[in-house]
């Protein structure tokens, strides 16, 4: 489906919106409570720029708040700005919205479970309702849930159910994608790369070697990937670093910071530690820290 208008979304559609946003059939999606939500469809990058001039939406004037905008897809056309700075501009602005919008959800199901965890200490039981938020999240979250263990699984799935900082996730998002310029990027909605093992849900990249039966991984929309890529980050094995280093912020009262964070990404690429260190110098040269106090705007 491709939407070429703005449209809006008002509160009591967004169970609507945010089940089409989840058609990568991620289970148990959350339901987003807050500001409307803009889908906008552009194939051209000045008609994507008309919309974030209309919202009066500037990359360094974010005092108003962000506007929650939801790409469909990315202009096919970024490569052809002259400006690099322009074409980074377009780039964050792009999907910044879109990384605050998922870890908004993210921190939804978070006070969820500190609130359960904060009832559970004191009055030592849980509702069936609790229980079955337990239930739904680990299964999101991919933990092997049992209800007579309540503590245990709260405990999982706090050092899961978190927020990646924007920084490191625009800077993931700007080199995966190649500044939304990739063919999978622009044919697959994959600004992360991220692969898929079940056969014809993805496209097979041209250089793929002989008896790999990797895909790359094929999203509805921009957002479906940003979304995708949390849960990745927040569940795979191979991020345990990452996840081990957030938490260990949480305890020492921190907000989890993203040239941190990237320590934990050593296996997000076969290049390792020279990864890590071009997330770090992309995060400093392009100065994303400001954009981890970014807010969404509480109406468009």
């Amino acid at each position: 489906m491709k939407i070429a208008l703005l449209h809006k979304v008002s509160i009591p559609l967004l169970l609507g919106l945010c089940l089409l946003l989840a058609s990568y059939t991620e289970s148990s999606a959350p339901i987003y409570q807050g500001p409307d939500i803009q889908i906008i469809g552009k194939d051209f990058y000045k008609d994507l720029e008309s919309e974030f001039n209309r919202y009066s939406y500037q990359i360094d004037a974010l005092e108003n708040g962000v506007p929650p905008l939801v790409l469909q897809n990315l202009p096919g056309d970024l490569n052809k700005i002259q400006s690099t700075k322009l074409r980074k501009s377009m780039f964050f602005k792009a999907i910044l919205p879109m990384v605050l919008l998922a870890n908004d959800e993210i921190r939804m199901e978070r006070n969820q479970l500190l609130k359960i965890d904060q009832q559970l200490s004191t009055k030592k039981t849980l509702t069936d309702q609790q229980l079955q938020i337990l239930s739904t999240l680990s299964k999101r979250y991919k933990i092997k849930f049992n209800e007579s263990q309540p503590e245990r699984i709260i405990a999982k799935l706090l050092s899961r159910v978190d927020t990646i900082p924007e920084d490191l996730a625009l800077a993931q998002a700007a080199n995966e994608s190649a500044w939304g310029t990739s063919r999978f990027s622009l044919v697959a909605n994959n600004l992360f790369g991220q692969w898929t093992f079940i056969p014809g849900q993805g496209i097979i990249p041209k250089d793929r070697p002989e008896g790999e039966t990797y895909e790359v991984r094929k999203f509805s929309t921009v957002y479906d990937s940003v979304r995708s890529y949390l849960l990745n980050l927040n569940t795979h094995q191979a991020y345990k670093q990452l996840r081990q280093l957030r938490t260990a912020s949480r305890v020492n009262g921190q907000n989890p910071k993203g040239l941190k964070l990237a320590e934990g990404l050593l296996r997000y690429s076969t290049r390792g530690e020279d990864y890590v260190k071009e997330l770090q110098a992309m995060i400093r040269f392009n100065q994303l820290s400001r954009f981890t106090t970014a807010k969404l705007r509480t109406s468009s």
